[in-house]
């Protein structure tokens, strides 16, 4: 490679390990102190660089908020596209949507956390490509509850709209209080959730 194009190779690598620092510094200041109360300043205090310098990386505090929400999604749908077109029983699916939903939190909580509790703040010209996301996603989850009472997995009475947001709701509480008050693992914690859903969507034996 010639050493020109090798340099800029070099400097792209160093731009993307400053921006994912940029937008961690960002997500763990969002998380800790609300979308009000978080400045620009507090996250290039956060970093220890001037405030100057975060406009490499983002305009305003609206567009740092909008690509850290980006960024706590990522994947959601494509993983959850695979759940549903899985060949396993729905049942199992639910398991694995509740696990896939709030397994981010061992790994980007900060990001988990302002999605979950500052997205509402984001105005409304930046919230379209997210609005996108949350509405395939949300009709995915339901899918799976769908055809679980096409296979009859699940019973025929089972509210599969109200049943998806309530399950999605439950799950997105998680990062306010994980680890906080009881040592559960996601994984446990994926297990009672979806056990206590299939405790009412399970068909009864009489039905």
């Amino acid at each position: 490679m010639p050493d020109g194009a090798a340099r800029q190779v070099k400097r792209k690598d160093k731009y993307r390990r400053r921006q994912t620092e940029v937008f961690d510094a960002a997500a763990a200041v969002f998380a800790r102190k609300g979308y009000h109360g978080a400045s620009t300043g507090d996250i290039a205090a956060e970093l220890g660089i001037a405030q100057s310098s975060l406009y490499y990386y983002f305009k305003s505090k609206d567009e740092a908020l909008e690509k850290v929400c980006l960024q706590g999604i990522k994947g959601y749908v494509e993983r959850l596209q695979a759940i549903v077109t899985g060949d396993v029983p729905a049942d199992v699916k639910i398991r694995e949507a509740i696990h896939n939903h709030i397994e981010p939190v061992n790994f980007i909580p900060d990001y988990f956390r302002t999605f979950v509790g500052e997205l509402r703040y984001l105005p409304s010209n930046r919230r379209q490509k997210l609005n996108n996301m949350i509405a395939e996603y949300n009709a995915l989850f339901e899918q799976i509850l769908i055809d679980g009472i096409a296979e009859k997995t699940f019973t025929a009475t089972l509210d599969c709209h109200a049943s998806m947001l309530m399950l999605i709701a439950q799950c997105n509480t998680v990062p306010f209080w994980f680890g906080q008050f009881e040592h559960y693992s996601s994984t446990q914690l994926a297990t009672v959730l979806a056990d206590n859903f299939l405790l009412g969507a399970l068909p009864r034996r009489n039905e």
